[in-house]
């Protein structure tokens, strides 16, 4: 099955490629039938994603947890399905643009890593890796809706003449700022049960709930960021442009959790 899934992640590259210019035309120029095509192609992307990774769970025999590349497979899942299921719900214009263009960006990300099958090191052979990889994928996604949201929020909130066509397609400033609290609400849990579950699984590991592994600090500072989103928002009253900013400054720290770290600091979790 894994010879399916060379094809499977070139329909992936094609259509969220694709599915990034078409919000982007809808976005800039105000072209409502390339919305309906881009998410079309988005859906598209999303089953070929789909594909890629059920071809490389049926040649391995596993969930693809194993390294980077694998992850970055998910990720990109998470973050489409995310936004399409959101979209069902409720139609964000603008939303389409930056969250697609992210899962587009890691899968570039990962087209230029090894794709290795082999099997698992000791270190991965544990349930509780996929509990907490699992838990990643759903805590980044919604993070990265947040942080979508909240660029959305600060176009529409500004003043710059730059973006005066873009404004009046917008949702209302409400919505947008429901959108990124929504969201966070629904990551921050599963960032808590990302810590407890990477902590379970490194005391399997390597005896120790936790030795300060870059990658360990940087999802504690992760979910230190957003609890303080929360707590500004109910505690000082935090709305708008500054919560909007902070969440933007959420998703960087994700993505060097993510990404950062791997490449520059290494350590424990170095599975590129």
């Amino acid at each position: 099955m894994l010879w399916l899934e060379p094809l499977a992640f070139k329909i992936v590259f094609g259509a969220y490629a694709g599915a990034v210019i078409l919000y982007l035309i809808d976005f800039v120029a105000d072209k409502p039938v390339t919305n309906r095509w881009a998410t079309k192609l988005a859906w598209v992307g999303l089953l070929g994603n789909t594909v890629a990774l059920g071809a490389r769970i049926a040649a391995t025999g596993r969930l693809p947890l194993a390294n980077l590349y694998e992850y970055g497979l998910c990720f990109a899942w998470g973050i489409m399905l995310g936004y399409l299921l959101l979209q069902l719900k409720v139609k964000i214009r603008g939303l389409g643009v930056f969250t697609t263009l992210t899962s587009f960006l890691v899968i570039v990300l990962i087209s230029l890593l090894p794709r290795e099958t082999g099997a698992l090191m000791p270190a991965l052979r544990s349930k509780w890796l996929t509990y907490h990889v699992l838990t990643a994928i759903v805590a980044y996604s919604a993070f990265t809706l947040s942080f979508a949201a909240a660029v959305l929020y600060l176009i529409a909130s500004g003043n710059s003449p730059l973006f005066t066509g873009l404004r009046r397609r917008l949702p209302d400033q409400e919505v947008l700022d429901r959108v990124i609290y929504q969201a966070v609400v629904i990551g921050l849990p599963f960032q808590t049960l990302l810590i407890v579950t990477g902590a379970i699984w490194a005391q399997y590991a390597w005896g120790a709930y936790w030795s300060w592994d870059p990658k360990e600090t940087w999802s504690l500072i992760t979910w230190l960021v957003y609890a303080a989103y929360l707590h500004a928002r109910f505690v000082l009253g935090w709305r708008g442009r500054p919560a909007a900013y902070l969440a933007v400054a959420g998703f960087i720290v994700v993505i060097f959790t993510l990404f950062g770290v791997s490449f520059l600091m290494g350590g424990k979790h170095s599975y590129v």
